[in-house]
C-alpha cells in the first residue's frame, strides 16, 4: 500500500539516555517501511548531551535533521518549530523518551484512508487515574469548543491544514495543549478524524516531564483561553 510522505517530529528535552535507542528504532523502521519520510529532532534547550546524540544520527542519515532551541520553551513551541521545518504531507509528533514507539505508525497509516486525521488511545495502559484524567479532559474540551475526541498517544495530521488552513501563530499555547487546539480547530473546519489503538511503553530512564499539578492547572488555563478566543472569533 502506498502512503503519503511522513515527517516524524521528535521532541527532546534532556533525553540523552532515551533518545539514542529511540532514534535507532525510528530510523530503521522508517527506512524499511516508508518511501518518503524525514525525521526532525527538536532539542528544546537541553542541558545534557541530547543534541550530540541527535547530531550523530543526522550525520549518518540525510533525512534526519536537528533543530535546537537555545532555551527550554515548552512542548508547544517545540511542536511549532518541528511543523514549520517539516516538508512532508503529514506529520506526527513523538516525545523523545521512547514511550510511544515510531513503529506504531504501522497501525495508524492505513486509517488515513478513512479520515484526514488519525489519533490514538493507549490499549495497554488503562490505570484508573489516567482514565479519569482523560475522561475529564474530554469533557472540558467539549465544553470549551463543542468537540469531543480521544488523543492519548501520537497522531497523524496533514501539514498543509496546520500551516496554511489554521496557521500555527493562531495557537499561542506552549504546552502539549497545542495538539488539542490544533485538532479541535481542524474538526471545526470540517476535517474528519478517526482513532485507533497503540501500545505505550514504560519509560526506561528519567521521569516524565508532562505530569504535575502545576502543568495541569496551566493546561486548564489554556483551555479557558481557547474558549475565549473562539468567542472573540465568532464576534469578529
Amino acid at each position: 500500500m502506498s502512503y503519503p510522505s511522513i515527517s516524524v517530529i521528535i521532541l527532546a528535552y534532556n533525553e540523552a539516555d532515551n533518545l539514542g535507542p529511540m532514534l535507532r528504532e525510528s530510523v530503521d523502521w522508517l527506512s524499511t517501511n516508508l518511501e518518503h519520510w524525514e525525521l526532525l529532532v527538536v532539542d528544546d534547550g537541553s542541558t545534557d548531551n541530547t543534541c550530540d546524540v541527535a547530531g550523530k544520527f543526522a550525520a549518518e542519515e540525510s533525512r534526519v535533521r536537528v533543530i535546537v532551541h537555545g532555551e527550554n520553551r515548552g512542548m508547544g513551541a517545540g511542536m511549532k518549530s518541528g511543523i514549520r521545518a517539516a516538508t512532508c504531507d503529514y506529520f506526527t509528533i513523538i516525545a523523545g523518551d521512547g514511550q510511544h514507539p515510531t513503529p506504531e505508525l504501522a497501525r495508524m497509516l492505513p486509517h488515513l484512508a478513512e479520515a484526514d486525521i488519525v489519533t490514538t488511545f493507549h490499549e495497554n495502559q488503562r490505570e484508573f487515574s489516567r482514565r479519569v484524567l482523560s475522561w475529564g479532559f474530554r469533557r472540558v474540551m467539549e465544553w470549551a469548543c463543542g468537540i469531543n475526541f480521544i488523543l492519548e498517544g501520537i497522531y497523524l495530521f496533514p501539514r498543509k491544514v496546520a500551516v496554511d488552513d489554521i496557521g500555527l501563530d493562531k495557537i499561542p499555547g506552549d504546552t502539549f495543549f497545542f495538539s488539542f487546539e490544533l485538532i479541535a480547530r481542524a474538526l471545526r473546519q470540517g476535517h474528519t478524524l478517526t482513532t485507533c489503538a497503540m501500545v505505550v511503553r514504560r519509560r526506561e530512564h528519567g521521569q516524565s516531564k508532562v505530569a504535575g499539578l502545576g502543568k495541569i492547572r496551566r493546561i486548564f488555563d489554556e483551555v479557558l483561553a481557547f474558549r475565549q478566543r473562539l468567542k472573540n472569533e465568532i464576534l469578529l
